[in-house]
C-alpha cells in the first residue's frame, strides 16, 4: 500500500534525495538500481534503503506429550501468510505503518515444536498460587525447544514470538476460574523485553499489536491515564478494525501521530510546529492531511506547545480518513493527543476528537485543561485537507 510519494517523503526526511527540487522516475531508477521497468521494484528498493531490519522468529509451539491441536493447520496458515512479504500483511503494514522505519522481512515461522513444558503446568505467572511459567516462561520455552535441535537457528532475528492453542491450562477448568491472572491461565502478551507469547483467538491485529510493544510501545491512555486502550485510531488500543477481502482476520489500525513521533518514525519536517500560538487574538489555522498522503499540500500533524503552571506538553493533531490500514474508521476526524505519563511510562494519551461533517460545516471540541478550541472543517470537496483553527481560550 506504500507509495512513490511516500517513499520520496521518508528520503527527503533524511537528507538522501533534496527536499525542495522535483525528483523524476527515471533520476530515481538511476538512483536505485535494480528498480528499472517497476515503480512497485522502484518503492521496494528505496525503502530497502532506509529501513532498520527487525524480522522476527515466530515458533508454533505443542505442549510436551500433546497430540497436534484441531486448529493447527489454520493457525500454521493464518501465520505464514500474516509474515510472506507481498501478501498485504504484516511486512507491509509495518513498512506502511512506520513510514518506511521498520521493515520485518525475513521473519520466519518455524514449523511446529514440542515444547518441554506439559499443558497442565502452563497455566499461570511467577505470581500466581501455585506459580506458572508466565508469558516469559513460554517463550522461554519455545526457544529452548528451537535452539534444542539447531543452536544457531535463531541468530539474526529481532526477536521471538511464541505461538500456543490453548487458553487455559486443563479442558476442565472452571468458568469461575476462567480469568487472566488465574492460576489455570495461559497468559499471551508481551513480556516487556521485546518478545510475544499468543494463544488463541489468533488475529493479525492481536499480532501486531503485541509486536507494537516490541517495538517499545505502551498502550495509550485517556486523558487522566487511568484507562488503557483509550484511543479511537492506533494499533496501541487495537481499534477500529476491518477485515480485509479475502482475509479470515481482522487488521488494523495505523500507528498515531504521538507514537511515530516518540519512535522517531515520523516525517519531522512535516509537522507544523508554532510556540506562539495561544498568544495569537483569533487563534491559529492549520491545513491538515493524513499521515498516509505525503503528496497533500498540506502539515502532515501539529505539536502546540502548551504552558499550565507546572505542567507543559505539546498539542498534538492528527487527521485520519477511513483508508489505508485505519479504514475500519466511522468517519473524518481530527484528533487530539498528548504524550502523558502512565503506569507503562509515557505514551499516547487521547483529550478528544472532531467528527469533520460533509459540505463544508464546522464542528468543534473545547479541550478543558488547556482551555482550547479546536475547529475543524473540509478545506476541499475531495475531503483530503481540512482547516483546524485553535484558539486559546
Amino acid at each position: 500500500m506504500a507509495t512513490l510519494r511516500q517513499a520520496i517523503e521518508s528520503h527527503r526526511e533524511r537528507g538522501t534525495l533534496p527536499r525542495a527540487s522535483v525528483v523524476s522516475v527515471g533520476d530515481l531508477h538511476r538512483r536505485f538500481p535494480g528498480s528499472q521497468g517497476s515503480t512497485r521494484r522502484l518503492i521496494l528498493k528505496m525503502f530497502e534503503a532506509i529501513s532498520a531490519r527487525k524480522p522476527w522468529a515466530i515458533i508454533l509451539c505443542r505442549f510436551k506429550g500433546a497430540a497436534p491441536h484441531p486448529s493447527e493447520p489454520s493457525v500454521e496458515a493464518l501465520y505464514r501468510r500474516m509474515f510472506m512479504p507481498g501478501s498485504g500483511g504484516l511486512v507491509e503494514y509495518w513498512r506502511d505503518a512506520t513510514l518506511g522505519n521498520v521493515d520485518i522481512t525475513g521473519s520466519r515461522v518455524f514449523d511446529w515444536i514440542e515444547v518441554d513444558i506439559p499443558r497442565d503446568k502452563a497455566g499461570g505467572h511467577p505470581q500466581s498460587n501455585p506459580v506458572g511459567p508466565g508469558r516469559s516462561g513460554l517463550v522461554d520455552a519455545a526457544i529452548r525447544a528451537v535452539l534444542a535441535k539447531n543452536p544457531r537457528a535463531l541468530d539474526g532475528f529481532y526477536s521471538q514470538m511464541s505461538v500456543y492453542n490453548e487458553n487455559w491450562s486443563s479442558d476442565d477448568v472452571p468458568v469461575a476460574q476462567q480469568f487472566a491472572g488465574s492460576p489455570f491461565w495461559i497468559d499471551g502478551s508481551a513480556d516487556g523485553s521485546g518478545r510475544v507469547n499468543l494463544t488463541p483467538t489468533h488475529a493479525v491485529d492481536i499480532v501486531a499489536h503485541e509486536m507494537g510493544h516490541g517495538f517499545n510501545m505502551s498502550h495509550d491512555v485517556n486523558v487522566d491515564s487511568t484507562v488503557h486502550y483509550a484511543d479511537p485510531c492506533c494499533i496501541m488500543s487495537q481499534r477500529p478494525l476491518f477485515r480485509p477481502d479475502g482475509w479470515p482476520s481482522l487488521f488494523g489500525p495505523a500507528v498515531c501521530l504521538p507514537h511515530l513521533v516518540q519512535m522517531n518514525w515520523m516525517y519531522r519536517q512535516r509537522i507544523l510546529v508554532d510556540n506562539n500560538w495561544a498568544s495569537i487574538a483569533g487563534g491559529i489555522n492549520v491545513r491538515l492531511a493524513q499521515v498516509s498522503d505525503p503528496g497533500a499540500e498540506a502539515n502532515l500533524g501539529a505539536a502546540l506547545p502548551m504552558f499550565k503552571g507546572d505542567d507543559e506538553w505539546d498539542y498534538y493533531l492528527e487527521y485520519v480518513r477511513p483508508t489505508v490500514w485505519s479504514r475500519g474508521l466511522s468517519g473524518e476526524f481530527v484528533f487530539i493527543r498528548r504524550i502523558r505519563p502512565s503506569d507503562a511510562g509515557p505514551t499516547a494519551a487521547i483529550l478528544g476528537s472532531i467528527a469533520v461533517p460533509a459540505g463544508g460545516a464546522t464542528s468543534q471540541f473545547v479541550e478543558a485543561i488547556g482551555n482550547v478550541r479546536f475547529e475543524a472543517r473540509h478545506a476541499a470537496a475531495d475531503g483530503r485537507v481540512v482547516n483546524v483553527n485553535i484558539r486559546k481560550l
